[in-house]
């Protein structure tokens, strides 16, 4: 997978117009075009390999044993997708895309130029990057436990 770049205190944006920057914008709009594949790789970690270990003998567990993490984490990528697109959909008066990660993604994307230039810019840009950050983290936790936690400053 490609190196992925999520914000950090390294990068300063000044205050200018749009809110946020060029490549503030270009980060987002690599971050926004790898959330649909992320999703996707969430869902095979959803429910356990059969003989994973994980089970103990004589237990009777009902329902089928899920990953709650990659759960979670799958329910905030495509919340948060959502939440910026209604914010979109309510300021520009247009039609509401379907409500699949792939399709928010893609809605995102081409009204980026509008969203960066938008009050709530900053915000839409740091709840991305945390979920981005937040799935990785799941899919491969030794790659990103090095990873700094806080949004830092943008």
């Amino acid at each position: 997978m490609q190196e992925i770049e999520f914000r950090s205190a390294h990068h300063l944006c000044v205050e200018t117009d749009p809110a946020l920057c060029e490549p503030c914008q270009e980060r987002l709009d690599r971050q926004l075009a790898l959330l649909p594949r992320v999703y996707g790789e969430l869902e095979a970690t959803l429910v356990p390999a059969p003989d994973s270990g994980d089970r103990e003998t004589g237990t009777a567990r009902p329902g089928i044993p899920l990953n709650g993490p990659a759960v979670e984490a799958r329910a905030a990528v495509r919340g948060t997708l959502a939440s910026w697109a209604d914010l979109i959909v309510e300021g520009r008066t247009v039609r509401l895309p379907l409500r699949t990660v792939p399709a928010l993604a893609a809605f995102l994307r081409r009204h980026l130029g509008w969203l960066a230039a938008h009050p709530a810019a900053d915000d839409a840009a740091a709840d991305i990057d945390t979920v981005l950050r937040q799935a990785l983290r799941i899919l491969r936790p030794h790659s990103f436990s090095a990873v700094p936690t806080g949004s830092g400053a943008r």
